[in-house]
């Protein structure tokens, strides 16, 4: 997340008068927004590993991926919550609203207002609480637990996908390479996230690498 004032906004979408217009928009309506353009999801997610958004608009017809596997793959990495969901398909936005109650969904056919109202009410959010603050704050809370001791929270099992997901690999990925079902691997990412108190797979990524450092440096000094 972005550690100054302004916020970090990702626009994916692959028609680039439509990412643009977004863009103008939000940049005219808010002072404190700092956006990027990404036309398909691949590179979006490959430079959220150098800065993380801090809101993301998605549409789900990219060329690089169907539509029904864009939004699982976008929230592997981006928090539920600060992802907003344009699409012209209103059948896919349906069912996916009913699986993902805490992301936005809004359709291409609906009015600019309640578009807009929409990000109102997201950007409002975002800056009330204070994304720098809530950092801080689970931080110290985080800091009553050692690494090892929110490591044991995890079964053998989910530390082998865990050890996965700090490669890169993707859900899809981790089945094939440890021969479990997407499903499974999904059950197990969603328990590891929950257990090591880890907002995504970046924050867990980065705590097994701590792990690893930490129980390297505890060999050495033996």
């Amino acid at each position: 997340m972005s550690t100054s004032n302004q916020l970090r906004v990702f626009i994916i979408d692959d028609h680039p008068i439509i990412a643009m217009a977004l863009r103008d928009i939000m940049n005219a309506r808010y002072s404190d927004l700092e956006v990027k353009l990404f036309s398909r999801i691949g590179p979006a997610l490959e430079h959220s590993r150098f800065e993380q958004p801090d809101l993301v608009l998605l549409d789900l017809g990219l060329p690089d991926m169907a539509p029904e596997k864009v939004l699982e793959t976008a929230l592997e990495t981006f928090d539920y919550s600060r992802t907003l969901v344009i699409s012209g398909n209103e059948e896919i936005l349906g069912d996916l609203a009913d699986q993902y109650p805490e992301t936005e969904f809004v359709s291409k056919g609906i009015t600019q207002d309640r578009v807009l109202s929409v990000l109102d009410s997201m950007v409002l959010r975002l800056r009330r609480h204070n994304w720098t603050d809530q950092i801080s704050q689970k931080s110290q809370s985080n800091n009553s637990f050692t690494i090892g001791q929110r490591m044991a929270r995890i079964t053998e099992r989910q530390v082998s996908v865990l050890y996965r997901i700090a490669k890169g690999e993707s859900n899809h990925e981790i089945a094939q390479n440890l021969g479990l079902s997407p499903e499974t691997v999904k059950t197990h990412v969603r328990s590891i996230l929950a257990r090591l108190n880890a907002r995504n797979r970046l924050e867990a990524a980065m705590l097994y690498r701590a792990w690893q450092e930490q129980k390297s440096d505890e060999v050495y000094s033996d």
